[in-house]
């Protein structure tokens, strides 16, 4: 046997240990995720990277993740990729999980709609903040976020309820943030207001990013009228147990 030929036999050799090891790396298993042979690093608390290739391909938006990091077990959703040398994955476990500057290990993906333990909803800080004037007080009240993603189809949801020392700010409209920054279009959703005890409201809710970054318009159903904002006493003065509770999708 030439040297030549040997050369081909151990590439060849080569080959079907590689496509071997793919075989058993980039499959889904029984539970809905794809293991990962490439070595996921830290780049900040929302992004890693996979050094010296560009695999974007395999991280579409809506991508499900799963690593572990110092024993625990982290979920995520991927919200962009970039390339340049490295392929940076960015992701978002809104305030439930957060990548550490840590080593990552057990990393897996998936485009399943239910894998393994994946928590599906996420939870996130709701920003609450009035455009002028005196800021509002979140105080002994509740403020709730969540949300999920199927694709590019972000849905979320928002609960305040006034707590005996909440307040509303100074007269300012209130405003809101997104756990994601949605593509510039026009969205709208749905809120219901209770003034407990007193009666029901119904606003539609607008986000449109190329306006504000925020949620802030919640137009009124009310005879028609032209309302557009809440604010400390729109549609009335709030007060202990009232409740807002609005929810919203968008495409990111």
């Amino acid at each position: 046997m030439s040297a030549f030929e040997d050369a081909v036999i151990q590439r060849i050799k080569q080959l079907e240990r590689e496509v071997e090891r793919l075989q058993k790396w980039e499959r889904p298993d029984k539970t809905g995720w794809i293991p990962v042979s490439d070595t996921w690093t830290y780049v900040s608390a929302t992004s890693f990277k996979i050094t010296g290739k560009d695999v974007r391909y395999k991280f579409p938006k809506g991508t499900k993740i799963k690593l572990v990091q110092s024993g625990s077990t982290k979920y995520f959703y991927v919200i962009a990729t970039a390339y340049s040398t490295d392929t940076t994955v960015t992701i978002t476990g809104g305030s439930d999980y957060t990548l550490a500057s840590a080593t990552i290990s057990g990393q897996a993906y998936s485009y399943a709609a239910a894998p393994q333990n994946f928590p599906q909803w996420f939870n996130y800080n709701v920003g609450w903040s009035c455009d002028s004037g005196t800021q509002p007080s979140i105080g002994n009240g509740i403020l709730v976020g969540r949300f999920r993603l199927i694709g590019t189809s972000l849905l979320m949801r928002v609960s305040l309820r006034f707590g005996s020392t909440t307040t509303g700010g100074g007269g300012g409209n209130w405003q809101f943030n997104v756990p994601v920054t949605g593509l510039d279009y026009m969205y709208i959703g749905v809120a219901h207001i209770r003034n407990t005890g007193t009666n029901n409201y119904a606003r539609y809710v607008q986000y449109y990013p190329v306006d504000y970054a925020v949620i802030k318009y919640f137009f009124g159903l009310d005879n028609e009228t032209n309302l557009l904002y809440l604010t400390y006493n729109t549609p009335f003065t709030w007060a202990n147990t009232d409740n807002l509770t609005f929810q919203l999708e968008y495409e990111i």
